[in-house]
This record gives C-alpha cells, structure tokens and sequence, in this order.
C-alpha cells in the first residue's frame, strides 16, 4: 500500500493567509500542516508516500527536499480534482489524508485496524474513515458500514482520510473530483465507512486555523 498526501490546492479557505505560502506550509505549534499528515503516514506500514503539488509548487519541492527527501513529489501543471490526484500517482491500494487535520498520532491505530478491514472484504472499493461524534455530519453509514452518499440524512462526519482500492478509478478520467465517484460507489455499494473516535482537529479555514494559534 502507498500513501498520498493532499497538497494541491490553493487554499483559498485561508484567505490571505495563502497568498505567498501554501496551506500545507502554514505552521501551528512550529509544525507545518504538511508535518502532521507525513508523521502519521510514517506511522504506517507503506511502500511509498506521495505528495501532490500545483499552487505555489516550488515552496513545497524545497520543503520536501531539504526535510523529508524519501517523499516523492507528484507536480500537477493543472489541478486534477482530488479524484485526478489520487489516480496519478496510484498503483496499488493507496491511502489518502489531507492537510486540513491536526493528525492525532494515536489515530495511527484506528487507520491500521482500517487497513486490516479493508483487506477482509474485497468488495469494498473506497473505505472511508468516518466519526459519529462529530459536530460536522456529512456522510451516512448504514448498516453493514456501506456508506450513502449524497445523503439528506447524514449521521457522521468524514475524517479527511480514506483507503482507494487499486483500479478503483480505471474508468475515470484523468481529472474529476472524488464526490463524483463516491456518488457512483454508494450506487454500487462499493463505498463503506470505518468508524473511528480519535479526535483530529479540523484546521482547513482561516478562522479554525487561528483560533488553534494559541
């Protein structure tokens, strides 16, 4: 298994905060974003660790290069959706997380035992890992952890990490957004949740991210 990190965007929930750094670079507690997502991946048995890059791209190279050199840089010239990204660079099952969290390393356990029910059951295409104590409810589960997605109903929160299985997006361009999968996946009953309780700050908007400042 490999894993992506998502750091393409323009980070525009930020405001002015991004206008001549990357989201992923801002730092909270002397750590970058981009810091807290590669130290939980490394906590993770993986063949490779990617990052994707498209606004202000030359910042996150240098970054990457000078801390973390065994982490492999995937430049997209166009944003390709997070859909895009995650099918550049796969090759096998990969592991997705975004840069919005103040990854808990304690949450290493949970995506572990994730791994392992993924594994289990071929049929599941897409494993999200999902908290029902969320106060931000966005997706469904249902019975047997399938996932119902869009949903009027939602009753837990999306974690900003899941699992894609290798092929998953074979029939997919080479840019879309992942929303228009999980629509197709929830059809097939091939999109399921992983419940999880640890919790990972959410920090992706400016006001979120300041008031984690202190």
């Amino acid at each position: 298994m490999d894993a992506l990190i998502l750091a393409a965007g323009f980070g525009s929930r930020m405001n002015e905060l991004t206008k001549d750094i990357p989201k992923p670079l801002l730092k909270i507690k002397k750590n970058t974003l981009l810091e807290y997502a590669i130290k939980i991946t490394e906590r993770v048995t993986l063949n490779n660790i990617f990052i994707n890059s498209h606004y202000l791209a030359d910042q996150l190279r240098n970054y990457i290069e000078h801390h973390f050199p065994h982490i492999k840089i995937s430049y997209e010239e166009n944003i390709l959706g997070t859909g895009g990204g995650i099918k550049k660079v796969q090759t096998d099952d990969i592991l997705v997380i975004n840069t919005d969290n103040l990854w808990n390393l304690n949450f290493t356990k949970e995506i572990n035992e994730g791994i392992k029910f993924f594994h289990q059951y071929k049929e599941i295409e897409n494993l999200l890992f999902t908290r029902s104590q969320g106060n931000r409810p966005d997706v469904e589960i249902l019975d047997k952890q399938l996932i119902q997605f869009p949903s009027d109903h939602p009753n837990t929160q999306f974690q900003g990490c899941h699992i894609v299985r290798k092929g998953a997006f074979d029939s997919y361009p080479f840019k879309f957004n992942i929303q228009d999968y999980w629509k197709n996946a929830s059809l097939n009953n091939s999109l399921y949740g992983f419940e999880t309780s640890t919790i990972n700050q959410h920090v992706g908007t400016k006001d979120l991210y300041l008031q984690n400042q202190n």
